[in-house]
């Protein structure tokens, strides 16, 4: 049993050891809600071989592919995903300073700037911060055996030179990679991507929750350390925290999470195209949420539409 432990301790203690962590102002975790804001950036970092130079390009500097609130609330087995259109035009908080501009533009001043500028924006605590690049997204695919996922018509962006057929199909580290970034698969651009984002993460909360994975020491060993290789966390999370999101996670299951969409419109500034936010339909979104309630339950059917 002593031996039992220690190893189960050091074995941790190993994991807790492969995070790579960021140092960020947050607000402590308090109350029924758990909010974490998830970050996927475009970084090519670390994809030096030919092959993926010629599948992702070589592009400088970094930016926020994907910026997404999420909130559990583990009591009433739920949550809500909240995602930020990458062209929304907002008050970007960043170093001291505000200024106006696509909210993707907020991680190039680094983690805290995002932080800054989504708790500004919604009046919502961040309690905890992850981030995740192109290299990362793809082991964390391949760790837990690919996802499937379902299309009603077939995909095709020619930028990414992507292809998929109607039905479901099978996605391992690099497919996934481009049904979550392809941008003109469809003809609503960012907003259906958002979509099938919101339906790549139910596929993936309904594959890490089944008894084949969670069930199989070896399948969990995987998936734990490519988690802690892959993902950027702030300097609170721990090792307790990543067992409690994995279990809140579990317990909401894909069927209980609700997705929304930042309302907005396509406009322009400054010659530039960008999303303009309806505040009038997104207070009650920000609302309902400082107050850990179900959206859904707050404002009307159409609305809620994501």
């Amino acid at each position: 049993m002593i031996a039992g432990t220690l190893g189960g301790f050091l074995y941790w203690k190993v994991i807790g050891g492969l995070f790579d962590r960021t140092n960020v102002n947050l607000t402590p975790a308090g109350g029924k809600a758990l909010n974490v804001l998830l970050v996927g950036s475009d970084s090519r970092e670390g994809l030096t071989g030919a092959e993926d130079v010629t599948r992702f390009g070589s592009v400088a500097g970094n930016r926020a592919d994907t910026i997404i609130l999420a909130q559990l609330v583990p009591s009433e087995q739920r949550g809500v995903l909240l995602h930020f259109p990458r062209d929304l035009y907002v008050p970007v908080h960043a170093e001291g300073r505000q200024f106006q501009s696509k909210i993707n533009s907020a991680y190039g001043y680094g983690p805290q700037s995002v932080i800054d500028t989504v708790g500004a924006l919604t009046r919502l605590p961040i309690n905890h911060y992850m981030e995740i690049d192109i290299r990362g997204f793809r082991a964390m695919v391949d760790a837990v055996g690919g996802i499937d996922v379902t299309n009603e018509t077939s995909l095709y962006d020619s930028k990414l030179n992507f292809r998929l057929p109607k039905g479901t199909s099978h996605l391992d580290g690099n497919q996934a990679l481009s049904f979550v970034r392809a941008r003109y698969a469809t003809p609503d651009g960012d907003f259906g991507r958002i979509k099938r984002q919101q339906q790549f993460i139910r596929a993936v909360m309904g594959k890490v929750g089944k008894p084949s994975v969670l069930g199989n020491p070896v399948r969990v060993n995987e998936l734990a350390r490519s988690f802690a290789r892959n993902v950027r966390v702030d300097q609170y999370f721990q090792l307790d925290d990543l067992v409690k999101f994995a279990l809140s996670v579990r317990r909401v299951g894909p069927d209980q999470l609700e997705t929304f969409s930042v309302p907005g419109s396509i406009g322009s500034r400054g010659g530039a195209s960008v999303v303009v936010m309806n505040p009038v339909e997104a207070e009650p979104i920000f609302q309902a949420l400082r107050n850990a309630e179900d959206p859904k339950r707050v404002i009307p059917a159409a609305q809620a539409a994501p």
